[in-house]
């Protein structure tokens, strides 16, 4: 819905009054670099463009025409400020973009708390060397379509105050960051994370090379120490949090079940901690066997899981995604306390919406003051 005149006003008038009442000596830079580097290109460019009209006569024009042309045929002073009024909004308007490409900052130390009603979960990623292979009939790697569904599957989630903390394994576990609340930063976590750790890469793998983390001694399928790292980890936590073990947590393994040892005293463990695997299964059975009356073989780690009071979700079925977010949203809310410190306040839209502004104006003004007086002497 546009905005109304009344309220384009307002808000102009307030972006204008934040802008005049900043403290300029408190404020500080996160990125001068990147100013730095814009203004020296902007300065070339101006550099070039100056010289070429100073120093390259323009076509069909030349310097003496033979005529004196008298004051009163000038421009007069007021015509001669506006015609240049419009290059002096887009150049202020242009230093205001450079300054706000700098990150400018305020510091506050403001420190708001409270308590919130959160689900807490580790999403554990298989990375493993097998996943590097194709899901039948896609083109893509069965870590693509994994990732593919772990990312709709947080779509769904969003907005849940889920507290999660990513996991990636293959031979070794490792803890991509510690739990966090933060929807936006958790979906580019998982989305920027590798597909596949492995010690090299064969030529039959379908994962795109700024996929692959090559890492010496990687590439198998070990889920025990990442479920015994979890364990830990969870432990840490309740400590830090200081809750019970009494806790409802939940465990989401996003696998192909190729695991090289089954992990039944972990699962029992979990179990007793109150912490429910589920495994969303990249299953690369070939359908049309099964169809044909030739049912394809359950990976035992997927037939175990249910023991210890988990489920599992295949990719191959449209709705298993929506059975897992129902499943992980029938756990019982945990009541945690949130703190954030606000350290760091941005204003570069301070800079930004004065040059916008002067822009929307100095543009179209331009393009008049040029129509009128552009070829008057």
């Amino acid at each position: 819905m546009l905005m109304t005149w009344d309220e384009l006003v307002a808000f102009l008038r307030s972006g204008a009054l934040e802008l005049f009442e900043t403290r300029f000596e408190q404020v500080r830079y996160g990125d001068v670099g990147m100013a730095i580097v814009l203004t020296a290109v902007v300065g070339a460019v101006l550099f070039l463009t100056a010289g070429r009209l100073g120093f390259w006569q323009r076509r069909h024009t030349r310097f003496h025409s033979g005529h004196e042309i008298a004051h009163a045929h000038r421009k007069g002073f007021w015509v001669r400020a506006l015609h240049t009024a419009p290059k002096l909004l887009v150049g202020t308007a242009l230093a205001l973009m450079l300054f706000a490409a700098a990150d400018p900052f305020l510091t506050a130390t403001e420190e708001v708390s409270g308590y919130i009603e959160s689900r807490v979960r580790v999403d554990l990623v298989d990375t493993s060397g097998s996943m590097a292979w194709e899901f039948p009939d896609t083109g893509k790697s069965k870590a693509e379509v994994a990732r593919e569904a772990h990312l709709e599957f947080l779509e769904m989630r969003r907005e849940k105050n889920d507290r999660v903390s990513l996991w990636l394994f293959s031979t070794y576990p490792y803890m991509v960051d510690d739990f966090v609340m933060d929807d936006e930063l958790y979906y580019f976590q998982v989305w920027d994370a590798p597909y596949v750790t492995t010690q090299r890469l064969d030529k039959a793998m379908v994962v795109p090379p700024d996929k692959v983390r090559i890492i010496p001694a990687e590439g198998d399928t070990n889920i025990i120490r990442p479920l015994r790292s979890i364990m830990r980890h969870f432990e840490r936590d309740e400590a830090l949090m200081n809750v019970g073990e009494d806790l409802n947590r939940a465990v989401l393994i996003i696998t192909d079940a190729a695991v090289d040892e089954f992990p039944d005293s972990e699962f029992a463990a979990l179990n007793q901690r109150n912490i429910v695997p589920y495994i969303i299964y990249i299953n690369t059975s070939d359908i049309r066997t099964a169809m044909a009356g030739h049912p394809a073989s359950t990976p035992r780690l997927i037939e175990m899981i249910r023991e210890y009071g988990g489920d599992y979700f295949d990719v191959t079925d449209q709705d298993s995604l929506t059975r897992a977010y129902e499943a992980i949203d029938e756990r019982e809310a945990v009541r945690v306390e949130m703190k954030h410190r606000a350290l760091k306040v941005p204003i570069y839209s301070r800079f930004l919406l004065a040059a916008m502004a002067m822009l929307v104006v100095g543009i179209p003004m331009g393009f008049l003051a040029e129509l009128f007086w552009g070829t008057t002497p």
